[in-house]
């Protein structure tokens, strides 16, 4: 069973790629101007990576800022939802979860199973997000991946009394003029980052295990800061990065298997040609192997057999699929007929005819 997730954020894009439970691949590269072109650039690298084309993957769910926009994808799907079964693929311990992304921060709690039961987030103000921190990056001329490092540098960190994005750039760039070490000014930051996400996970309350998912939590200051803050241990996944992906696939898998187990459950016997549809349905589900259909069958097309799992099952004589309409008259014309018949004699309605 070949799957796949695809998050469409504000600031990147990622796309993983799952097999049988396991990550096949997954790749991030930058969201775009146009999430549609950008959304079949990540899943293309994504299957570049395996023997694999479009053609391959049985289900998609897209989620992330841009995730209506997504083409191919099945279906669609919240990123907080996602993020709290991606984390839970991880570390099903983990009951709350804060998502920092590129425009917004959330605050969830989850369940044994990844469900959402409740969540809170910002996405009123930038402050605290990717981007901020990619602004403030900018200012400060330090790449992005290390200004973690370069925080946990610090001696004596720098106070910011708001952590809006237009005020605290203004701010670091008032203390960079003064002299004050990038060090200084980046562990301010990050303290007043982690201060605020700090509230934000008190919105939801904060319960054992806790996990931080999305490109920030890369950032060791960051980490390091929470763990302050929560006073609990973060537990980080490989890539945090692409947890949300991973969420969206695994709900796809969870898709692809209740579709499987629904086929597996109702067989359909019969054809069709010109003159209509001539179909037989039995559900599985339902039936229990009693026989009675066999017995009370004026046409006499029904048998009894084991399935896959050894039960016994009732299923249409195999050599008479393609001569149901001239042996069967369909329930109606038959129950006009026969007082007994297949459809009287099964209480739990486990057969339906199409004509």
């Amino acid at each position: 069973m070949i799957v796949a997730g695809i998050d469409i954020g504000s600031r990147a894009a990622k796309a993983v790629i799952m097999e049988n439970d396991s990550i096949l691949s997954s790749v991030i590269c930058d969201t775009g101007p146009e999430s549609v072109k950008t959304s079949y650039l990540a899943m293309q690298q994504a299957l570049n990576k395996t023997n694999l084309s479009f053609d391959d993957i049985q289900h998609t769910v897209a989620t992330g800022y841009g995730r209506v926009l997504v083409p191919y994808a099945n279906e669609n799907i919240s990123e907080i939802s996602c993020h709290a079964r991606g984390i839970n693929w991880y570390f099903p311990t983990v009951r709350t979860i804060l998502d920092m992304g590129g425009q917004d921060c959330k605050a969830i709690s989850c369940d044994g199973g990844g469900q959402v039961t409740n969540f809170a987030m910002n996405d009123k103000c930038a402050g605290g997000t990717g981007r901020f921190l990619e602004m403030i990056a900018e200012v400060l001329n330090i790449p992005l991946t290390k200004i973690g490092e370069l925080s946990l540098r610090s001696k004596t960190a720098v106070p910011f009394n708001t952590i809006c994005a237009v005020f605290a750039k203004s701010d670091a760039i008032a203390y960079l003029k003064k002299g004050v070490p990038k060090s200084d000014i980046l562990a301010g930051l990050h303290e007043a980052i982690a201060e605020r996400s700090f509230k934000l996970l008190k919105r939801v309350s904060i319960k054992k295990d806790f996990s931080i998912t999305g490109g920030i939590a890369k950032n060791g200051a960051m980490a390091s800061k929470l763990k302050e803050k929560v006073g609990l241990e973060p537990l980080l996944c490989e890539d945090p990065q692409i947890v949300g992906a991973l969420g969206a696939a695994l709900f796809a898998q969870e898709r692809c298997e209740r579709e499987n187990i629904e086929k597996d459950i109702k067989v359909q016997y019969g054809y069709s040609d010109a003159m209509g549809d001539y179909f037989i349905t039995i559900d599985g589900s339902r039936c229990d192997g009693c026989g009675e259909c066999v017995r009370a069958c004026p046409s006499g097309i029904f048998v009894v057999v084991d399935n896959d799992n050894g039960q016994l099952k009732a299923a249409v004589e195999e050599e008479l699929r393609k001569k149901l309409a001239f042996l069967c008259p369909g329930f109606q014309a038959c129950s006009s007929k026969h007082e007994v018949n297949c459809h009287s004699v099964c209480s739990k309605e486990a057969i339906n005819h199409s004509w």
